[in-house]
């Protein structure tokens, strides 16, 4: 019996607003190691900003990311860089 391998990214309950905006709401998703997605949308819908939180640029509202087992608001500056 095999197990599966952990997710190389996780998004749960992901969200994040500028003010009165709302950009990402409850965004839920799970990408296994090696598989390939495409982010597309119109302009303003939170295509930048998804990348922002992924990288670690930015922090969700509410909500967690974990990559590669890193929970992504565990993380000091100095982790995040080296993650990246």
């Amino acid at each position: 019996m095999s197990s599966s391998p952990s997710p190389a990214l996780q998004c749960r309950a992901l969200c994040k607003a500028y003010g009165a905006r709302t950009v990402l709401h409850y965004l839920d998703f799970t990408l296994a190691p090696g598989e390939y997605v495409a982010i597309m949308g119109d302009s303003g819908v939170g295509k930048s900003s998804l990348l922002n939180l992924i990288a670690g640029l930015d922090t969700p509202d509410s909500g967690s990311l974990t990559i590669d087992g890193a929970v992504m608001s565990s993380l000091d500056d100095a982790a995040a860089t080296l993650l990246r």
